[in-house]
């Protein structure tokens, strides 16, 4: 309903203001945790995005390198250009980009070569029945290998068990 209605833009200004105050807290007593947000796609083709982040940054005097913004494939496909020039520039100020639940979109392999990517987040349908699916367990497989390859590190979203933990720790994903 937020995206709907253009909602999104402020709340998600006011949710990422508070995200790099608050990262910003925690680094000022002595816990250097970088913060995730996810931006949605709405909020991603805005023309004021990009000074959106900066001011947040500033505003709250967050080291960039501790920001990371989470977008889905959905997101890069529907602009490629125009999110890749968005993307780097993003970059070039210092802040981290991941993929949010890679896999279950478009999966267009083109862009995780051409655009500046730091992160793959495995989408939690596919850890869900990991243990006893094959399918699932070798999918995920192929994308650590892939992410590994590229050099991009990786989240498993949705570990609910050690065995889970386990197997992902054997296939390389940590």
């Amino acid at each position: 309903l937020a995206e709907e209605t253009g909602l999104i833009v402020p709340i998600g200004k006011y949710v990422l203001l508070q995200a790099c105050n608050d990262a910003q807290r925690l680094q000022l007593l002595g816990f250097a945790i970088p913060v995730s947000v996810n931006i949605s796609a709405v909020q991603f083709r805005e023309e004021s995005f990009l000074e959106m982040v900066k001011g947040a940054l500033e505003q709250s005097a967050l080291p960039p390198t501790m920001l990371e913004l989470e977008i889905t494939e959905g997101v890069l496909a529907h602009d490629i250009v125009m999110a890749s020039d968005v993307l780097n520039e993003l970059k070039a100020m210092g802040v981290h980009i991941a993929i949010d639940d890679f896999g279950t979109g478009y999966s267009s392999l083109t862009y995780l070569k051409s655009l500046p990517i730091d992160v793959l987040k495995i989408d939690q349908s596919f850890v869900r029945d990991m243990l006893t699916d094959s399918s699932d367990a070798a999918i995920i497989e192929a994308i650590i290998r892939m992410a590994q390859a590229l050099g991009l590190s990786l989240i498993a979203e949705g570990v609910e068990e050690i065995e889970q933990s386990n197997k992902l720790l054997a296939f390389g994903c940590p």
